[in-house]
Formats: structure tokens, sequence, C-alpha cells
């Protein structure tokens, strides 16, 4: 019975709360890798629960959303509306009448007695509401199923002694749309009826899109029930809302309406009266089917799933997720943060590492579509611990590149094969490098060279401004995809600088003024963007040292005359000197009128980029022109702040849209207008760590994960998309998103790259941890070539830095620029077990 679960779960809160660990913002690590949320007055977290693309997100809040791709079942939650499910737990008063608790949080009663207390508890595969009351204890667990039912358990239990009359109530109200909302015709093509004991809502979408709601009585004494599909009925009058419904007060609805159409939002509601002795309990399961079609729909009708099946589902699931997420394990034993602890941060990774997953494997991101460059730097971080999904996600990404290799902005992923996807086509130049870059990463993590024979299709660009894209008739593999991709972003460099020309804009989305040009004919400038060019230079090397191991010595050739030419482009034209100064700029516009993150901007600001900086490091270019390093030094000074690093050293203001593009338009200390967006800080770290700058790196982490945030606005668990902080407009520390970005997977890629030192190449494992480690011990294991590799840091105070592997004393070499040393372990020596050790 639910109710055994619900007592175990307040037995721990209120006898080890935070026992496992403490979050901010009253949320605590629990037994078993449960979170518990308590009610904050600042943001709120949120948990997402999905199957094949098929997403629900639990809000700490009570609210609960639903979407497939771009099917929007129950829409966001937006808290200047009401939540769109709910569920009610009645008290009877000594009138005959009831007080409405609201189990979930959501719709709450304005005065509800002192003695209601609320405990969110997140699972990996369950999130539990509960309002416990002083002689009830009501609760909800909600649950998605691998067949993609969403599955509700409903129950309340009598703590007192005396008998209790109460009932369960039950509100759904669904969008059912391609959309994230509707307007005012949607609205007139919504129905709802009622089905025996069951419920059908259906959209009419071109044709019939159904929610199926399959209620049944589990446990209890059943004494009344009334039924109803109509908001109406529910509400009773006009201008009355789900908290103050004149239903929740009665306990029975007034007319028990069975069939809405356009007069009335259509709903599904019950509300079941018990009768519960002492120590008794009851519950009601609803068991949601979303189907495309009333043929479906009908055959959905009636289906239900027993208690006791949905429990041991949960926990077969959630157990198989552990056991995917523990092929990467890291543990500190102690940690010389002030913010945070070990224990801590080591759970912390692990919410991260299921975030991570969440975003590569899912089929939506930040809304219905999957971002080319978001999907594969969550990919790149997901194939450490989950190789097998990650390759599958990465051949179904790559179906969706154009046949000239131009990789869209985002894509979406059509529940009917048929159907021709929604493309983002909007030319953002950078989307093409992260493909190369994660395959590259993926060969190198496990050797599995096979990913590049796996046969993949593309789209045809029919019409590019209107958007017409049709199926082409090519199919190839993965590596002619990749040189498709490489051919489309070379016919894109700008030829007198040998650098990327920006188009639409590059990673850092609002800063699309770059590519701009008043000259008639022409879509786009020769502005470039040197974080792109950049990244295109560390393609060629990736290109031309796959292309040689695999023997194609012509075009790896190629590759590798061609980043010569673009090396030499950057060092002319992408390193500006002043003074004996040296500044790594970001880019410029159409024929160079301006420039941005140079001595002078537009604006006539001496400005630094966080991104163009760090990348002069991360793609390797630091190597050929080494004076910049007094950029990076410099930059790294200049944009840093109590959040971390920001993304530029000083704001654009909105003047200078014509040049700047959105993000001048972007209220300055926010997102990306010289805001701590710790993507980009994450970038910075990466940056740090190559240049040796590692005690500053570890520095920089501290600031940058959301647990050292006693003020984080969203969820306290996972990575957030920024630290937004402007004094003088009463900003600080506010985030605009979390879940769904790329710092997530950027923390767990430095974490490991840099943080313990383990970078895979094609060839061996390169070891290289860092000068500095703040901590005594840890240790992380992993699968590197597909065997299980675990690395160790100890600190015995030896004054000199040793790497032994297996035991054994290995060589190594100092590398000057990360100021450590490095050991390369030849691939057939890496084996099943292998140990390696470093020490101070």
């Amino acid at each position: 019975m639910l109710n055994e679960k619900i007592r175990a779960l307040l037995d721990e809160i209120e006898n080890g709360k935070g026992s496992e660990g403490v979050l901010p913002q009253q949320t605590f690590y629990l037994k078993d890798e449960k979170i518990l949320s308590l009610p904050r007055k600042l943001g709120e977290s949120r948990f997402p629960y999905d199957a094949d693309g098929f997403v629900v997100w639990a809000y700490q809040t009570g609210f609960i959303s639903a979407c497939d791709s771009t099917f929007t079942v129950f829409k966001s939650a937006n808290y200047g509306e009401e939540p769109v499910i709910n569920f009610f737990g009645g008290l009877e008063d000594n009138e005959g009448k009831f007080f409405p608790v609201s189990v979930l949080g959501g719709a709450r009663q304005l005065i509800e007695p002192d003695d209601v207390k609320r405990y969110v508890v997140f699972s990996l595969r369950c999130v539990y509401y509960i309002a416990d009351t002083k002689d009830v204890t009501f609760a909800v667990r909600m649950n998605v199923t691998k067949e993609k039912t969403i599955h509700f358990s409903v129950c309340a239990e009598n703590k007192s002694a005396e008998t209790k009359k109460i009932y369960l109530a039950s509100f759904f109200e669904a969008l059912l749309r391609f959309t994230e909302s509707e307007g005012f015709w949607d609205k007139m093509s919504k129905f709802g009826s009622k089905e025996g004991e069951n419920f059908i809502l259906w959209s009419r979408n071109g044709k019939e899109d159904c929610l199926v709601v399959n209620p049944h009585v589990s446990a209890g004494k059943v004494t009344g029930k009334s039924t109803t599909v109509s908001r109406n009925d529910f509400c009773g009058y006009k201008g009355r809302t789900i908290a103050n419904a004149e239903s929740l007060r009665q306990g029975y609805f007034e007319r028990e309406v069975p069939f809405v159409n356009t007069t009335d939002l259509p709903i599904a509601s019950e509300i079941i009266h018990f009768e519960l002795g002492t120590g008794e309990a009851c519950s009601v399961e609803y068991d949601i089917h979303v189907c495309h079609g009333m043929d479906a729909a009908r055959q959905a009708l009636g289906k239900t799933v027993s208690h006791g099946d949905t429990e041991a589902a949960i926990d077969e699931w959630e157990n198989a997720d552990k056991d995917i997420f523990d092929n990467m394990v890291v543990a500190f034993d102690d940690l010389d943060y002030t913010r945070t602890t070990a224990e801590v941060f080591n759970k912390f990774v692990r919410n991260v590492q299921k975030q991570v997953s969440f975003c590569a494997l899912g089929k939506n991101y930040a809304g219905p579509h999957i971002g080319i460059r978001d999907v594969f730097q969550q990919l790149e971080g997901s194939l450490m611990w989950d190789p097998e999904k990650s390759r599958e996600k990465i051949l179904v990404a790559m179906n969706y590149i154009m046949d000239n290799g131009r990789a869209p902005r985002q894509f979406s992923v059509p529940h009917d094969p048929n159907v021709i996807p929604e493309f983002d086509l909007r030319m953002y130049i950078d989307q093409g490098v992260w493909v190369i870059s994660t395959i590259y990463t993926y060969i190198c993590h496990t050797g599995d060279y096979s990913i590049l024979d796996e046969e993949c299709g593309y789209y045809k660009l029919i019409n590019d401004k209107a958007g017409i894209v049709e199926k082409s008739e090519v199919r190839d593999s993965v590596l002619c995809h990749m040189v498709r991709i490489m051919e489309f972003l070379e016919s894109k460099l700008d030829e007198k600088t040998m650098c990327m020309r920006a188009l639409y804009g590059d990673w850092n989305d609002a800063l699309d003024g770059l590519g701009r040009t008043t000259d008639e004919g022409r879509d786009y400038g020769d502005g470039v963007s040197v974080m792109t060019t950049l990244q295109f230079y560390q393609n060629l090397a990736e290109m031309d040292a796959l292309l040689t191991k695999l023997g194609k010595k012509d075009d790896a050739a190629h590759y590798s005359e061609l980043r010569g030419r673009v090396e030499a482009g950057l060092i002319k034209w992408a390193l500006e000197e002043k003074d004996g100064r040296y500044r790594v700029i970001h880019g410029w516009g159409d024929k160079m009128s301006y420039k941005v993150g140079s001595f002078c901007d537009c604006d006539g600001v001496d400005r630094y980029s966080l991104t163009a900086n760090s990348f002069w490091a991360i793609s390797g270019m630091l190597n050929a022109a080494p004076e910049a390093k007094d950029s990076l030094l410099g930059c790294f000074d200049a944009v840093d702040s109590k959040y971390g690093l920001k993304t530029f050293s000083a704001p654009f203001t909105i003047e200078y849209r014509p040049q700047i593009g959105r993000l001048a338009t972007i209220t300055e200390g926010t997102y990306e207008n010289c805001c701590a967006y710790v993507h980009a800080s994450m970038f910075g770290i990466m940056a740090m760590f190559l240049i040796g700058e590692s005690k500053r790196a570890w520095e920089e982490i501290e600031k940058s994960i959301v647990i050292t945030h006693d003020n984080c606005t969203m969820t306290s668990f996972v990575m957030p998309n920024s630290y937004c902080h402007n004094d003088s407009l009463y900003i600080d520390g506010v985030s605009m998103g979390d879940w769904y970005t790329g710092s997530g997977t950027m923390f767990v890629k430095e974490l490991i790259r840099f943080g313990f030192g383990i970078e895979p190449t094609l060839d061996a494992l390169k070891i290289q941890t860092p000068a500095y480690m703040p901590t005594k011990s840890a240790s992380v294991s992993m699968k590197i070539k597909g065997k299980a590799v675990s690395l160790g840091y100890e600190n015995r105070g030896n004054g000199r830095r040793e790497i032994f592997v297996d035991g054994k004393k290995a060589e190594s070499r100092y590398d000057e620029m990360m100021k450590t040393e490095v050991c390369l372990i030849p691939q057939d020596e890496i084996h099943d077990g292998m140990t390696v050790l470093v020490t101070d």
C-alpha cells in the first residue's frame, strides 16, 4: 500500500531530515538518492519523468506539465494561471461540508490550518507529494511507465482516534495541441465525455488527439461518488477558480455533466467519498493514456495497472538507472570548499548525470525541438556512462542534417515518421562543429569506429526563407555526413581572413548582429565569429587524426593543410596587439566595420569575450600562438564575479543593437549580456585548467555550481544556466532556467577531463591530473575503450607528483602549458580492472 511507503518517508523526514546532505533552499538529500523539497519562498525545484521522449515535469510548487516532442499534453507551468492537474483531500467539518486540502500544493486555500505540512520527495522514477494534516495524511505519487502512461496513486490515511469522513478529488485539464498554447478558436474544438467509469478528453488537430483517464479505487470503503467533464460544473459559478470551487466545499458536483463541447472547457474530475476508521487508509489509481486517434483512445479505455505492479515497475526502472549511472562514479573523500561538502558534491554529480542523460536522450530541449548544438554537447557527456544509448541518439540526430552538410539550428521528432518534421533553419554557423567534436570524442572514449559506417539519411532544403524541406533520397555513412558538414563549414570561410563567417550567429545565440549586411542581394555579410573559427580549427585536427587512423591519408592531408591556413588567419586577424598587450577578439562585422571583444568595440569600450578567449586554449590554438595567454589571463580577471565568469567584461546597451543584435536588448547583467551564464563560465574554467591555472579553476567551479548558492532560484540540485546580477536593478543571483542547459554537461566533461585529468585519445589514455587538487583523496571509476578503469588521487605530502599504473610507477613528462605531469597509456595496455593512482 502507498500509505505504508508514505508513512516510512515521513518517519525518515522527521527523524533524519538532511542526514544525507543539505542543499540550498529548503532542500535535502534523503537515502536511496531521494531528494526532499520543502516549501520555498525563493524559486522552486522541478524534476522530469520521461519515457521515449515523453516528458512529465513535476514541480515542487505542485504544478505538473507534460509533452511529447511538439505535442503538449498538459501545458507548462504558468504561475499567473492555475494548475491543470490537481488532487484535493476533503476534510468534513461540523456543518457537513468540507475543507479542501490541495495535496500537490497548487491552488491551495488562502487560509489553511497551520497543521498542514507539505513535503515533495523526488526519486529517480517517481515523485511523492505529501500533505500531512493533524488527523489525516494525504499523498500523491506520480510516475511515467515505459509505455508512456502517466500513473497517479492517491491515498489518505486516518491518524486520529475517531472515524473520519473524507473525499479524494481529482482534476485534469489537458491542452492536447501541437503547440505550447492555444487561442480563442482552438478552444472551440475541444471535447470531453464520460465513458462508463472512465473519461476521454480530445482536441481536433486535423484528427482527434485524445487523453484517456482510467480511474479505479484500489483500497477503502467508498460511500459516495460524483463525476463531471465540465470545468464550469467543477467551479460552480462564473469567476470562481479551482481553489475556491463550489464543488470542493460541497463535496459533490451540482450537475454531473457527462459530455462537453465548444461551450465549455472539458476536464476529467471526480470526487470519491470514503469513511476511514482509526488507522485505515484508502487509495485511488489513475492511469492516463495519450492517444492519437479516437480508435486508439477507445482501445485504451479501462486499461489500468495494479498498485503492486506499479511499485515493482518503479523499483526495477530506478535500479536500472542507478546501474547506468554507476558506470561513472565520482567520490571525493574531502573537499577544500567552504560552501559545500564532499558528501553533497558527490551526490550532486549523480544528479548532473541525470540532467545530462535527460537532455541528451530526450525528444525536446527547452521547448518542442532539439537543438543540434545542444544535443551533441549533451551526448559528449552522457557517452561517458551510457555509450550505447548515446550512440543511438547520435545516429538519430545525424538523420536530420541537410544533404549539403548544413546542420539546422533545431529539429523535431514527429510522432508519425511519415510527417515532415519541423525545423529551425536560422543559419547559426556553429551547429556542425559540435557534431564533429562529439563523434570524435565518442570514438576516443569507446574505441567504436563502427559508428562511422552506420548509414543515415538527410533532408533536402527546398526553400530556405520559407522553411520548406523534404526527405532526401540520399543515404550514406556517418563518416560521409561528417565530410559533408566539414565541406559546408569550409564553404563559409571568409577568403581574406580564413575565419568563419558568422551568418546568423554563433554559440552565443543573442549575439546575432555580426553576420548582418546592408548590401542589396546579400543575406549575410563577411562578419566573422572567432569562436566558431576556433572550433572549426579544432575540427580540422580531429578529422585529420581520424582519417589518418582510417588510412585516408589524402583526405587527412587536405584538413591538415586547411588547418594551417586557418591558423595563419587567426593569428593575423583575430589576435589583436596594443602596446605590447594581446587580445583575442570575438569577431567583427561586415567589412570589418566594427569589432566585438576588442580593445575598442563599436561602443568605444575595451571589452573581453570569455568564449573567444576560452576557445583559443580549448581548440589548441594556444600552442600555435602562446602570446595569447596574456589575453586569456587578462580576460579571466576582467570577467570574474562573485557568481563566476561572465560572458563579457562589460555589457552592451540597446543603442548598439544594429551592430550587436539581440544581445544589446537584453538587460545588462542578465543572461548572455555580461552575466555569469554558466555554460560560458565552464568554457572559461576548462581553459584555466589548460593554461595551468588549476587552483583558480577549482575555485571557479565552487562559484559556478548551484549547491554553493543559498539564493538559488531554480532547481537546487542540477546546474542552472545563469546567475544574473545587476545591483542597480536589484537583481542578485537569479537564474533564468535550469535542467535544459549546457552547463551540466560542461561541468561533467571538465570534472573528468581536467579535474581528474582523464582524456582518452584515438590511440591511448592520457592522464593529466592538475597540479592542484582541492582534496586529500578522491577517485573516479568509469569505462574507457570498453574497459573498467579507476583513477585515484592521494595527497601524501611527498612534495612531488608521481603516477602509478597497476601499482607500478609510470613514466610521465611535464607539460609546460598545463603545469602538470602527463602520462600516456597506450591503448593495448588498457584492460579491465586497470588502476591509476596519482600522488603528491
